[in-house]
């Protein structure tokens, strides 16, 4: 009966104490979220259209762009500081979790005493083998190993966001690329026309059918355009150099942008609200950090109870005053220990406290990123519609304001108008042409920040399965 008590005890302290259940999705979004906050059935700026689709990139249809993402993929630096971070994390979780296993040592030593007076030596020495192991008997040890399995799960969903945001940054950039490159052909076209309308100006006025304010000011309106192309060559530089960098590249304005956008990608499928905070990486890796503080304040509860640990040692130890008091060399020791926690001054209550009051800063750090992921998505939704409708009256007024030029120039050979109402006809148009173009790429950068707000991903990977690095 003794036995099977005693076997038990040991059975009990060896198992442990369950950890407490961990707080459900439901749980932590309540909590995160004003009492009067309700996530809508569907979005407000949309409706509902369909689960959230990944492989983005491929939709939008443009091969150089696919390559120039795997590239920067493959190559960016910062990436590579996010992926060996999860490095660590992981490496953390075996650092926390060996707490748990026994720890064994080997104790090896000699010492060779000489006695000068007797002209002799004696040698003793000493081979000695110990066990130790804590007894997470409340799962201290097991709540800490827990918070670090949360920590490395929001890491690794934080680098599989980093490679989300890379790509839409790449795409974004290349997009801006292509705008830079169009504007600049639009300045030098501003150059050529300004150019031919003061070349018309002089011929009239050395006919004596025009005036010298129309040759300054139509001068005037080149060195302008002049001016303006060299703002442009600076812009489109700028932006290669960064989409290089992008790229892991040396920033030496060497890649050339697009002179074209690809067409319009079709409508995307939005899903629902609620669905996005279990897709998108960066609001799965926050609540995991809730879980892991939550695990932490565990710990720090259960470090107010006592630690029981036992160990073993055993070994030989080869002395001659062993050998003269004709003493086993082998021995073999075992204890069982209990530390009580008395008087700390308070630390251990403090650690408590503060681990309390991390976990509710981890909480309020997911209401925040949650509602932020539904502003950049409702965002994004409400702009679709709105840059198709600019898009199709800018595009009218380009037309129309072409027309006018056409008109006004014919009028003004024909002695009907002045150059000064070509020159500003012709400065409006130039002035429309490029506000079309930064219109399309705006419509193509709003479309890549949706993307990426909805969660899905720019491959055929999911974003959100949390393994190890190859």
């Amino acid at each position: 009966m003794r036995t099977s008590i005693l076997a038990a005890a040991a059975a009990a302290l060896l198992s442990g104490c369950a950890l407490a259940p961990a707080p459900s999705h439901d749980e932590v979004v309540s909590r995160a979220l004003p009492v009067d906050t309700r996530i809508p059935p569907a979005w407000k700026a949309a409706p509902e259209s369909g689960p959230v689709i990944n492989d983005w990139l491929k939709s939008l249809n443009d091969p150089q762009l696919s390559a120039i993402v795997a590239e920067a993929i493959a190559n960016n630096p910062d990436l590579r500081v996010v992926a060996e971070s999860v490095r660590v994390a992981q490496e953390t979780v075996l650092v926390v979790g060996a707490q748990l296993l026994p720890q064994v040592g080997v104790g090896l030593g000699e010492r060779v005493l000489h006695d000068q007076d007797h002209s002799g030596h004696t040698d003793s020495a000493r081979a000695l083998a110990s066990v130790s192991w804590e007894l997470d008997v409340w799962g201290r040890l097991r709540a800490q190993r827990a918070s670090a399995e949360a920590a490395y799960e929001a890491t690794a969903l934080d680098y599989e966001w980093a490679r989300q945001s890379l790509a839409a940054t790449v795409a974004k950039t290349w997009y801006l690329a292509t705008e830079t490159r169009q504007l600049l052909a639009l300045a030098e076209q501003a150059v050529t026309v300004y150019s031919e309308l003061l070349r018309l100006v002089k011929a009239r006025r050395a006919a004596g059918k025009d005036t010298d304010l129309n040759v300054v000011d139509m001068q005037a309106n080149v060195d302008s355009a002049l001016a303006s192309v060299e703002a442009a060559r600076q812009s489109y530089g700028d932006v290669r150099r960064s989409l290089e960098v992008l790229l892991g590249r040396y920033p030496a304005t060497e890649i050339e942008a697009a002179i074209s956008y690809a067409p319009d990608p079709p409508p995307i499928t939005t899903g629902i609200p609620a669905s996005l905070l279990q897709r998108r990486p960066d609001l799965i890796a926050t609540e995991r950090l809730v879980l892991a503080a939550f695990r932490k304040t565990e710990a720090a509860e259960l470090a107010l109870l006592p630690d029981f640990s036992i160990a073993l040692a055993g070994g030989r130890l080869a002395d001659p005053l062993l050998t003269l008091l004709r003493l086993n060399p082998w021995l073999v020791t075992a204890a069982i220990g209990a530390a009580i926690p008395i008087y700390e001054g308070g630390a251990l209550e403090a650690q408590v406290r503060i681990a309390t009051a991390q976990q509710a800063q981890a909480v309020a750090r997911y209401g925040s990123v949650v509602l932020t992921a539904f502003r950049e998505v409702e965002t994004a939704l409400a702009n679709e519609p709105l840059l198709a409708r600019r898009a199709v009256l800018d595009e009218s007024s380009l037309s129309n304001r072409t027309g006018a030029v056409r008109i006004a120039t014919q009028q003004y050979l024909a002695g009907a108008k002045d150059l000064l109402w070509v020159a500003n006809l012709q400065t409006n148009q130039i002035r429309s042409e490029g506000d079309l173009i930064k219109l399309r790429a705006l419509r193509h950068i709003n479309r890549i920040a949706l993307l990426l707000a909805l969660g899905g991903t720019y491959d055929s990977a999911s974003a959100t399965n949390v393994g190890t690095l190859d």
